[in-house]
């Protein structure tokens, strides 16, 4: 298993940031701040720096700071075989670049080779509670970070999907005969690349149940019983590639006329779902709240653990204000499985986090895209022994308790 982590980050014009470099420990980041300042921007940028695009920006656009051309943004990847420095940069007239080591042009999907990143944020919520859409696409990218073959199936069958949808509507006035003759070549090429989506994503929920499951108990220090559940909307016996492209096509043959009525395609991997059972009972609908978020921790760091298994690399873990939505017993035991194996970027507006990391973590503030070190004030977490401060009477403050008093987050 190979240890990777972000040594250094450098952003010019990246969102709220004209020029700001940060060096990173290989384990524990902390970043202290208050909402707006930028601390979300800073792990967006790593993000876009492992998936070669923004998890929240609807284009590269939006990720260029108010009013500058263009933005650039540098990464620094430790690996045990060789270093790598990855970057990526775009101006507002359309051109994008991404390169490797300075030098090699690549393209934005191949940066999942060297740096793999699992993204912790309140919003993650959706995975639950949200449309399917939002579990398809989790789901979707979790595949793809591992797998370049299954990008592109994801790709042609979005494509195909269009395609077919726009000749339905067309041919809804056509006979019957002609109908079937000139969806034929859609249908073929919709059941064979779906096909191979909906085999490979029953395969991976499948690890996802198992290793979820193994997560939740550790997280929550309960006995509950978490199952992750593929819904597909094409009903298969087997995960057999060739045995479920002739169940697609059977659905495809049984809804031929409600499809032309609506001018859609109305099975596929498009319309596919994840159930998430707490012992037995679907936790979207009558789980509560801390409920819901642990089984989001969950499945979260089963998809950590799903991603060292495949590439054999250690992915980095960027949680975006999830300390504070956690009570104490489900912080202690998140912070139990970062320690020791993985890099963590870990933001929050309340200093009493500082409380509760782990000696060693290092620690910054960020205010209106000026990151600073607290090092040299001495908050940084001891090497030996933790604050004296008791974080369990002191709790975690709110943004008025870090505005008061430090002169350094404005």
């Amino acid at each position: 298993m190979e240890r990777v982590w972000v040594s250094r980050i450098e952003l010019t014009d990246f969102r709220n940031y004209a020029e700001a470099t940060v060096t990173l420990d290989p384990g524990l980041n902390l970043f202290l701040g208050l909402n707006a300042q930028g601390k979300t921007n800073l792990l967006e940028s790593v993000y876009v720096a492992s998936a070669g695009r923004s998890y929240r920006a609807s284009s590269d656009a939006d990720l260029v700071r108010w009013e500058c051309p263009h933005f650039r943004l540098v990464v620094d990847v430790e690996r045990r075989a060789s270093p790598v420095r990855l970057e990526v940069s775009y101006s507002r007239d359309g051109r994008r670049l991404v390169r490797l080591n300075g030098a090699e042009r690549i393209r934005g999907a191949e940066l999942a080779s060297f740096l793999n990143v699992v993204m912790f944020t309140p919003d993650d919520l959706a995975l639950v509670k949200g449309s399917p859409g939002d579990r398809r696409r989790f789901l979707d990218l979790e595949i793809a970070q591992v797998s370049p073959a299954y990008r592109n199936w994801v790709s042609v069958y979005g494509k195909t999907v269009a395609q077919r949808n726009a000749l339905l509507k067309q041919a809804s006035s056509c006979p019957p005969a002609k109908a079937v003759e000139l969806l034929a070549p859609w249908d073929d090429q919709l059941t064979s690349v779906g096909a191979r989506i909906i085999a490979r994503r029953a395969e991976v929920i499948a690890e996802l149940d198992r290793l979820g499951r193994e997560a939740h108990r550790r997280i929550t220090g309960t006995p509950g019983d978490l199952a992750v559940r593929y819904v597909p909307s094409v009903q298969f016996e087997a995960p057999d590639v060739h045995a479920i492209a002739g169940a697609f096509r059977g659905r495809l043959a049984q809804i031929r006329r409600v499809e032309l009525l609506r001018g859609i395609t109305m099975c596929g991997p498009h319309r596919d779902d994840i159930l998430f059972e707490l012992d037995g009972v679907n936790v979207a609908a009558f789980g509560s709240q801390g409920q819901q978020r642990s089984t989001v921790l969950a499945v979260k760091f089963a998809e950590v653990e799903f991603i060292r298994a495949r590439t054999g690399d250690q992915p980095v873990l960027l949680l975006d204000d999830v300390l504070s939505e956690l009570d104490e017993c489900r912080r202690a035991h998140l912070l139990a499985e970062i320690v020791g194996r993985y890099q963590a970027l870990v933001t929050s507006v309340e200093p009493g986090c500082l409380e509760i990391m782990p000696p060693g973590a290092r620690v910054f503030t960020i205010s209106a895209g000026q990151i600073r070190t607290r090092e040299e004030r001495g908050d940084a977490v001891p090497s030996e022994g933790r604050p004296q401060h008791n974080s369990r009477q002191a709790g975690l403050q709110g943004p008025t308790a870090l505005a008061g008093g430090d002169a350094v987050v404005e």
